[in-house]
């Protein structure tokens, strides 16, 4: 979630309490805060794959050299598609 949303989200949840929706006030802020923790999680794991993809490739080039043109493909299709 972004910031933005984040902040729309809050915002919200301070309306909704004010009009004295208590436990929907609750709900969507706790909502806000799993999505954040979520998204920031799921960034942390996507750096650790492109860390075991590069380990990986690495030890395949250290292994046999010929192999150096087609790792350096595989890297680039790695960070295009694991790219945050």
């Amino acid at each position: 979630m972004s910031d933005e949303g984040l902040g729309q989200a809050r915002d919200l949840a301070e309306r909704l309490r004010a009009e004295g929706h208590h436990t929907a006030a609750d709900r969507m802020e706790d909502a806000a805060e799993h999505a954040t923790f979520s998204q920031r999680i799921g960034g942390e794991l996507l750096d650790a794959l492109r860390e075991a993809c590069e380990f990986v490739l690495t030890t395949v080039e250290a292994l046999d050299p010929k192999t150096t043109l087609m790792a350096e493909e595989l890297r680039l299709e790695v960070e295009k598609r694991l790219h945050r």
